[in-house]
């Protein structure tokens, strides 16, 4: 019998198609690379566990055309953290709780534009 997940999340997410870069910005260091991204909230893959409930300012680095990145700075909170199956690295999960106006639209434009690219790509 097969099992039904149900979908919990009020945003589809987005993987992107190159590595972007999470900054922690209150350490000015990696907090890890960005797995997945919503208008809600994202995910990454990092080397360091992190505490649920633990809100962080990140930046995220995202790509842009033509090798110029947006950086999208917001807060986020973490809302689960598990280690990576036969790895050392952990994944965590992250929902927005403030992000400005200008970076709002920033990451709407990224997630729509990837949307869009992605879309064409599957149709060629």
């Amino acid at each position: 019998m097969s099992q039904i997940i149900q979908e919990k999340r009020r945003f589809p997410r987005k993987t992107p198609e190159q590595v972007a870069e999470v900054l922690d910005n209150d350490t000015d260091q990696s907090l890890g690379v960005l797995d997945d991204v919503s208008k809600g909230g994202f995910s990454i893959l990092t080397d360091s566990r992190i505490r649920p409930a633990e809100t962080r300012n990140v930046t995220l680095v995202l790509p842009g055309p033509k090798e110029t990145p947006h950086r999208v700075t917001l807060a986020a909170e973490c809302v689960w953290c598990q280690t990576i199956s036969g790895q050392a690295r952990f994944a965590a999960g992250f929902v927005l709780r403030s992000i400005n106006d200008q970076n709002e639209v920033a990451l709407n434009y990224y997630i729509r534009d990837y949307q869009v690219a992605s879309e064409n790509s599957q149709k060629a």
